[in-house]
């Protein structure tokens, strides 16, 4: 299916391809009720409203418009040129990235699921400064292998989110060189994280956004991506810093805290433009 997908959108005009992706994500809103309902109750503690609500039914059949065209514009980013990506995507705060680059720690970039993420890799190509990432191990492996490639193509160093306990120290030595990392990071993937608050519920984040960046002296900043209606729409927000208090745990856990809020001013801005499709708030 991945590779049907990419296939169609590097066929199609840009105009037909959008239009196919639409018509395949409302039919996946009308054909897959189980997706919905999940769907459907991250909307629901977004917005406040009981899962039944009209408004909770307009921003989940929004959600997945939205990420339809999502993976039609990451398979398209590839072709464009420089211009046209950086035309299209506009970049808010980048002169905050550019001075925590000048001390030579590098930066952490921390995006929540929203707007595309590729595309906003692909930008910072674009820009001279390539991100190093992560990506979850995906099965079978040729879909792992399908995904790298297309991410290396966007111009983006990937390192697979394995168990052998070198994803840590990869990304720490990219920072050394004065490196940008870049982590779509309200999911936790590796079972262990943080607990935060969200919406008025607890949730897990995952730490190592918080842990690179007090062990590195990297700048972590919140780096969220709206879709517009010609491309998208960042802003790099000022970084996120707290107060030593001299137990790595609890510093952590605080700057953990702080960008989950941060994302959640974020996705209260644009509730319909998170692409959480599996349980954001546990099972």
């Amino acid at each position: 299916m991945y590779g049907a997908l990419r296939w169609l959108a590097s066929t199609l005009s840009a105009s037909t391809g959008r239009r196919v992706f639409g018509a395949l994500s409302s039919s996946a809103y009308h054909l897959l009720p189980n997706l919905r309902g999940v769907v459907a109750a991250n909307q629901a503690q977004v917005l406040g409203l009981p899962s039944d609500d009209p408004r909770v039914r307009a921003s989940t059949r929004e959600a997945f418009e939205l990420y339809g065209r999502y993976w039609h514009e990451s398979f398209l980013a590839t072709r464009w040129s420089d211009d046209e990506i950086r035309s299209r995507f506009i970049c808010d705060g980048y002169d905050r990235l550019e001075r925590a680059l000048t001390t030579g720690h590098g930066a952490v970039l921390a995006l929540p699921h929203m707007g595309n993420w590729d595309v906003a890799g692909r930008f910072m190509a674009t820009m001279g400064k390539p991100v190093v990432s992560v990506a979850e191990e995906l099965r079978p492996p040729e879909l792992f292998d399908l995904f790298l490639r297309h991410r290396r193509e966007l111009g983006m160093d990937i390192i697979g989110l394995s168990t052998d306990g070198t994803v840590g120290r990869q990304l720490t030595a990219a920072l050394a060189q004065n490196r940008v990392v870049a982590l779509v990071a309200d999911r936790n993937l590796a079972g262990r994280g943080i607990e935060v608050e969200m919406f008025g519920k607890k949730r897990m984040m995952p730490a190592g956004p918080a842990l690179l960046s007090l062990m590195s002296g990297a700048a972590l900043i919140a780096a969220p991506v709206y879709t517009t209606e010609r491309g998208w729409h960042c802003i790099m927000h000022e970084p996120i810093t707290v107060e030593p208090s001299g137990n790595r745990r609890s510093d952590v856990a605080a700057l953990t805290g702080k960008l989950a809020a941060a994302f959640e001013r974020a996705i209260s801005a644009a509730p319909a433009d998170w692409h959480a499709f599996q349980p954001a708030w546990g099972p």
